[in-house]
């Protein structure tokens, strides 16, 4: 914060009006003797040395009057570019010049937010300097920078930035020739290119509708500012273009991976996506009832110990829950626009991307609960490796961009919500690493400080201009070395879905400032005891509805409770196909019968067990028939709640807690 001279004037020498006034008429530098004053020279010396120039400059002009009377101000001048000069006199150009008479409620407002009294803390024709009336040092200098409206205008003669008319793609981008699709389209009349169409229908889903109201990190209760998963997936669209562009890749498919890549995240942040993975996974329990309490039938129980619920969840006999697995079983599963196959039957590179965007848990959770045989044998995995490198650079220019976005607007929210101040920031970067970042940052601030036109909310235009530079940091950064990355690679032919080559990546010394910034993110918002509250009360919540809906599959949607039925017609498994019942209609007394086998009925665990180790198991039995059945109800029911809104969610847990 910039400083303040205040000088108190009692008319006794006429000189420091009329300076103060010649000043203000001719726009000229004046001064201020200090010598004159009743100051001395090593005064003026220890003012000089905390006294930095370029303040501003507040005299208070009044008529004497008798010791301990208030005194009766006339007039106020305004100046800025304060300093101290060679000859230790107070230079100065005033700005503004307010008369009492006229202007006697804004004297006032002013005079009000000085601490020290002008009567008691003054003495007679002094000044003294302040550094910390930040109300005071505002309102000084918005009332001078009002006066000298310097903002730079376009004229006829603004360079306009040139951009080509014909978008060149790079060699390495995917052209349309190359899209895969599993199922055929309809293109009679259509003149949209392959990755376009792609894109349409993504952002036409229900699902990206649905983000609007899909929590970040804070709720939408905490105020439009903060960041839904709508907004969260339009800022990583527009880094991800940005890119895109300055590498030559093709926009449309980069758009469409972009804009889907969190189709699949569940109602209150990643506290939900962690729920659902905890109940499938035995670490909470959720009501799921699997094998009898008794010993274990056909185990021997001197080699092998007796076979838990508990035991067959951590085998994730259920499978588990990612937010891009969903993703990408929204797009090629539940969403129905079509008559003539499931899913939105967009491209197999668009999948990957999705997919591909984040870790994969390929080691724990099985890829073909969440995707066809026909899309699996279409995208490669390397097991073992928690990052799939995707094999179109878009795909891993959306991945990164995502990471960008995510760096940005955590700070973003930070800033915004109160757990973290820019100096907390800047604290934080005062190491080597992040030093470039750092200088940024605080030139900006010095900037915005010293703006020369009026701010309405300073601090808000300074968060907004830290994230701004932070993504802008990554952005050119990761541009610049990718660049370097494509120049080197050793093309060998057009790529192909077969490649998992990084090269849309962070140099080596940005990664570093990339995992500090999101260590700092983590102990600051993540941690915060506001979020963590919030992470209880969701995770409470999708507890509650899964236990709900477990207990009584009729609480769940008509439609869900409808697939539920056409899941376990289609069932490879003949004799489980055959014993599919509607939960819908039909007697109620059968439904309810269906119900209490399909929750309740507890299984043999060394039968389950040996299934799901592929051993040699009657698969017509009543028990591994009941097991399938199970699993398609819990499925469903997962989607049901992951495919819910923030208020959605709510809304049902009242209803039904």
């Amino acid at each position: 914060m910039g400083k303040v001279l205040i000088i108190k004037n009692n008319n006794e020498d006429p000189r420091i009006y009329q300076f103060a006034e010649k000043s203000y008429i001719e726009k000229k530098i004046g001064y201020y003797n200090t010598l004159d004053g009743s100051l001395n020279e090593k005064g003026v010396q220890e003012l000089k040395e905390r006294f930095d120039g370029d303040g501003l400059v507040l005299m208070i002009t009044y008529d004497k009057c008798e010791p301990g009377k208030t005194e009766e101000i006339q007039d106020v001048f305004i100046g800025s570019n304060a300093n101290i000069n060679e000859k230790n006199n107070i230079e100065y150009t005033m700005k503004v010049h307010l008369s009492y008479t006229k202007h006697n409620r804004a004297i006032e407002s002013i005079i009000d937010k000085i601490d020290l009294s002008l009567s008691e803390d003054f003495d007679n024709g002094c000044y003294v300097m302040m550094s910390d009336m930040e109300n005071l040092y505002q309102e000084l200098r918005e009332r001078i920078i009002t006066k000298c409206k310097n903002y730079d205008l376009a004229g006829k003669d603004y360079n306009l930035i040139e951009k080509p008319n014909n978008y060149v793609m790079n060699v390495l981008a995917q052209k349309d020739i190359q899209s895969i699709r599993v199922f055929s389209c309809d293109l009679a009349g259509d003149n949209r290119t392959e990755f376009q169409r792609d894109r349409e229908r993504v952002v036409n889903c229900k699902a990206f509708r649905r983000l609007v109201d899909k929590a970040q990190i804070f709720g939408a209760e905490k105020g439009d500012y903060f960041r839904t998963r709508m907004t969260h997936s339009l800022e990583v669209n527009q880094i991800a273009k940005a890119i895109a562009y300055a590498l030559g890749l093709n926009l449309d498919l980069t758009e469409a991976i972009a804009l889907g890549h969190d189709l699949g995240h569940t109602p209150f942040g990643h506290q939900g996506e962690r729920t659902l993975d905890d109940i499938l996974s035995g670490k909470i329990d959720a009501g799921i009832i699997l094998v009898k309490h008794e010993d274990n039938k056909g185990l021997n129980e001197k080699k092998c110990s007796k076979i838990s619920t508990e035991d067959l969840l951590q085998k994730r006999c259920f499978g588990g829950f990612k937010h891009n697995y969903q993703s990408a079983r929204i797009l090629t599963e539940l969403e129905e626009k079509y008559k003539e196959h499931p899913g939105l039957n967009v491209s197999v590179q668009v999948v990957e991307g999705v997919l591909k965007h984040t870790k994969l848990k390929l080691n724990e959770i099985e890829i073909s609960d969440f995707l066809s045989e026909e899309y699996i044998s279409k995208i490669k995995f390397n097991k073992g490796k928690e990052v799939q490198v995707c094999s179109s650079l878009e795909g891993q220019v959306v991945a990164i961009a995502d990471e960008i976005a995510q760096r940005g607007h955590d700070v973003d929210d930070a800033l915004t919500s109160g757990v973290m101040t820019i100096n907390e920031l800047l604290d934080r970067f005062a190491i080597e690493k992040c030093s470039v970042l750092r200088s940024r940052i605080e030139e900006e601030i010095e900037n915005i400080n010293n703006s020369a036109y009026s701010i309405v909310d300073r601090e808000e235009l300074k968060t907004a201009r830290v994230v701004s530079i932070i993504i802008n940091y990554f952005v050119e950064n990761t541009i610049k070395h990718s660049v370097e990355n494509i120049d080197n690679y050793q093309y060998l032919g057009e790529i192909t879905m077969d490649n998992e080559i990084k090269i849309i990546e962070f140099p080596e010394d940005v990664e570093k400032v990339n995992d500090y910034l999101e260590k700092v993110v983590q102990k600051k918002v993540i941690c915060n005891s506001e979020v963590a509250r919030a992470d209880y009360n969701a995770s409470m919540i999708v507890q509650t509805l899964f236990k709900k809906y477990y207990c009584n599959p009729r609480l769940l949607h008509s439609g869900t409770v409808h697939r539920i039925f056409l899941e376990t017609l289609k069932h490879c498994n003949n004799e489980v196909a055959n014993s599919a019942i509607s939960l819908s209609d039909g007697s109620i007394k059968l439904v309810n019968m269906e119900i209490e086998e399909l929750t309740k009925r507890e299984l043999d665990g060394a039968t389950i067990m040996a299934y799901l180790e592929d051993k040699d198991v009657d698969t017509t039995s009543e028990d591994i028939i009941i097991f399938e059945k199970r699993k398609i109800l819990v499925r469903a029911i997962v989607d049901y709640i992951a495919g819910m809104t923030d208020g959605y969610a709510l809304e049902e847990y009242e209803k039904l807690k």
